[in-house]
């Protein structure tokens, strides 16, 4: 019996987890392990609705204890600290503070990446950051208090990828929602890039279209500025201009947090990912794999997978397969990414998308549904299509009931 661990929860090491344990289960023949510190999973690319009060909690997050034991792994709620490779092992923390020893067979790393704030100063100390459920809950109990209050409240986003647009989509659709309401309650948004566009990493006609949209929605967006200083209340650009706000969230750039740099040894680039191999093995240990952002993996062309969602979807699919092989002795395959575009959501009922190697743009509601779609898609790796059915009528129905804006606004 071989005993597979797998550090992170996220879209890419819980689908790994969700089918190794699904493919294990008849057989008993292989323990599959979760290692993951939080009590409940969130797509990561929602987390701008949790920020804006209208993710729904109650139909869209899912709990790691219920789903570990419906689909037959381990989950163990602990955060990774240290490797021992020699020893096939790794240090955990748990929620209690209480230090532990998890031996393994196979080790997966898929700890995502987090917002990168380039060492600007005051950035960590005067900025809201959306790289987890628990940040982005904390950016919503800053922004409720101003939807409440009387009078217009400023908020700033550095940072105009897909994280940036999509928040700042969001929090504006929010306060048009809540003037019906209340007439003297308003947000003003500034979206803030150092690049020339918005979607830098996008083809430029869809940055036009979204650029396009976000200024129908109200948003301010300034291209072309850098942040030198974060402050208390304002940002200072590097030509010495002032913006203030009520509230300041960084957006831009990722990297993966230090602590991997810390591994017995293994292999980092830049941005502190863990370098791979074609086949998702680190470049020095063929025991461990690592999947999603906290991965640079090569591509047959000279280039690298993106850190995106779908790439890492891509990957835990692939992952899943290859260590089935791998246990049955045979060769593993090398990953291969095959890019099905980009779509942004811009709001509640419209987003633009890019397909065909950027060769078509499209944009408007029909669009938004296949934003959806591809959550819906993760979900099915999750629970299977019946109960992804009934969460959709179900959402359906509450949201027929319930308004827009799901928070007490009272």
């Amino acid at each position: 019996m071989s005993k597979i661990v797998v550090v992170g929860g996220g879209a890419a090491g819980l689908e790994l987890v969700t089918r190794l344990g699904n493919s294990f289960a008849r057989g008993n023949k292989h323990q599959v392990v979760l290692v993951e510190p939080a009590s409940h999973h969130y797509w990561k690319p929602r987390l701008h609705e949790i920020a804006a009060g209208t993710f729904d909690d109650e139909l869209d997050a899912v709990s790691y204890l219920q789903h570990a034991y419906c689909n037959r792994y381990q989950y163990v709620q602990a955060s990774m600290n240290a490797l021992n490779r020699s020893e096939k092992s790794i240090e955990i923390c748990d929620v209690d503070g209480e230090i532990s020893t998890l031996e393994y067979d196979y080790l997966v790393i898929a700890v995502g990446a987090v917002s990168n704030d380039f060492k600007t100063e005051g950035v960590s100390e005067h900025c809201l950051f959306l790289d987890s459920a628990l940040q982005a809950q904390q950016a919503w109990d800053r922004i409720n208090p101003l939807l409440r209050a009387q009078g217009e409240h400023r908020i700033s986003i550095v940072g105009a990828g897909a994280t940036g647009v999509e928040l700042a989509a969001e929090l504006a659709k929010v306060s048009a929602k809540l003037e019906r309401y209340r007439q003297d309650t308003k947000l003003n948004i500034t979206l803030i890039e150092a690049s020339e566009r918005v979607l830098p990493a996008g083809p430029e006609c869809m940055s036009e279209k979204v650029s396009k949209a976000l200024t129908k929605l109200g948003v301010q967006v300034r291209t072309e500025v850098r942040v030198n200083r974060a402050e208390q209340g304002k940002l200072v650009t590097e030509n010495g201009e002032v913006i203030g706000a009520d509230l300041q969230l960084w957006a831009a750039g990722i990297k993966c947090a230090s602590w991997l740099t810390e591994l017995d040894g293994l292999e980092n680039n830049r941005l502190n990912q863990l370098k791979v191999d074609a086949t998702l093995r680190t470049t020095l240990d063929d025991a461990i794999f690592v999947l999603g952002d906290s991965a640079e993996c090569p591509q047959a062309d000279g280039s690298f997978v993106p850190p995106r969602a779908q790439a890492a979807n891509q990957a835990a699919a692939h992952l899943a397969s290859q260590i089935k092989r791998m246990l049955k002795g045979k060769a593993i395959k090398p990953f291969v990414f095959n890019d099905g575009g980009m779509v942004i959501a811009v709001g509640h009922d419209y987003a633009v998308g890019s397909l065909l190697n950027n060769k078509l743009i499209l944009r408007g509601r029909l669009v938004r549904n296949l934003y959806d779609t591809i959550f819906r898609l993760h979900q099915r790796i999750l629970f299977g299509w019946g109960r992804v059915t009934a969460l959709m009528l179900l959402k359906r129905v509450k949201n027929s009931l319930n308004p827009f804006y799901k928070h007490n606004i009272s």
